[in-house]
């Protein structure tokens, strides 16, 4: 199969692929940097790991942008977002799909054309896509099965459930060490295949779990996502239980099972692995020691935040920091 993209009235070409099929080696990776001076910068990494095609996209953009898609052949498409404060609409088959930040679906492409609608927010639109061929899908999921409940047999419909699911913390962490991964060849090759079956693990698990559009009325979702900000602003000292629920109006239990089951972790599960996402932005950093990091991650006891690291992320802070100095 082949996926062309190309950014609507400009002559850059994001992408062109030829995908055929499952071969031994190791990824192959291509950097695309496009600038424009009114429509801004859209950075890309796109892997080849045997059949499995990816693009890790940066959109910054100043306005809305449209880019326009050409697929040949038969294809399943994982998309993420993981940040953005606007939005990315896909014009295709069947209806228009809307994705904002910290949501993903499950698409099935057919041979079509469409169009990915970019409108900006105040944070770059960050975008994780992995393109699977049909054949390559079906030899990991049976045609038939109960996962699908008839969706990718039938060909009327065009994603897997008409809402997107959340990226949780899980999935996010994945999409992270695919995006930091330093091995190289066949260890990288294996290293990315891994991390993508363990991403479709998830999306089909959340889907088919029901997840995805439980929580009862417009209302309490909203309030969900406020506590949600609460504890990113907070997260040296985020409130407790009982203070969180007061400050968005809604009762313990229903903050307790509604953030679960909104977001896919515990509230306890959340502000940890946030702790640790910025934690491991300060050693990225380098300019401070892993002692005022763990403090500053709202930890007094050194070895609690170095074992709770290592429980998130599998190796040790100090390890992390001398293997990205390197």
């Amino acid at each position: 199969m082949e996926i062309d993209v190309r950014v609507k009235g400009t002559d850059y070409q994001l992408c062109r692929q030829t995908l055929a099929g499952g071969t031994p080696g190791g990824a192959v990776e291509k950097d695309v940097l496009l600038q424009h001076e009114t429509i801004g910068t859209i950075s890309e990494t796109q892997t080849v790991t045997g059949p499995y095609f990816t693009c890790d996209i940066d959109f910054d953009v100043a306005r809305p942008t449209v880019l326009e898609k050409k697929t040949t052949g038969e294809a399943i498409q994982l998309h993420f977002v993981t940040e953005a404060d606007g939005r990315l609409t896909i014009h295709g088959p069947g209806k228009q799909h809307i994705l904002e930040g910290g949501r993903h679906s499950l698409a099935y492409v057919p041979a079509s054309e469409s169009a990915y609608e970019l409108t900006p927010g105040d944070r770059p639109i960050a975008y994780f896509t992995v393109v699977i061929p049909t054949e390559t899908y079906f030899g990991l999921v049976e045609a038939d099965s109960p996962l699908h409940a008839g969706f990718f047999t039938r060909r009327d419909r065009y994603y897997l459930a008409p809402e997107t699911g959340i990226v949780t913390p899980e999935m996010g962490k994945i999409i992270r060490s695919l995006r930091e991964c330093q091995r190289s060849g066949t260890l990288k090759r294996l290293f990315w295949e891994a991390g993508i079956l363990e991403l479709l693990m998830l999306q089909l698990e959340q889907f088919d779990t029901g997840r995805v559009g439980r929580i009862s009325g417009r209302r309490d979702e909203d309030k969900l996502f406020e506590a949600r900000e609460i504890l990113d602003e907070s997260l040296r000292k985020p409130p407790g239980i009982q203070e969180l629920s007061r400050l968005i109006g809604l009762n313990e239990f229903k903050l307790k099972r509604g953030f679960r089951e909104q977001f896919g972790t515990t509230i306890y599960q959340y502000v940890t692995a946030r702790r640790m996402e910025q934690a491991q932005e300060w050693l990225r950093d380098g300019s401070r020691p892993i002692g005022e990091i763990a403090y500053l991650a709202g930890y007094k006891n050194h070895a609690h935040f170095t074992a709770a690291y290592k429980r998130i992320f599998g190796e040790l802070p100090s390890q992390y920091r001398t293997l990205r100095h390197l």
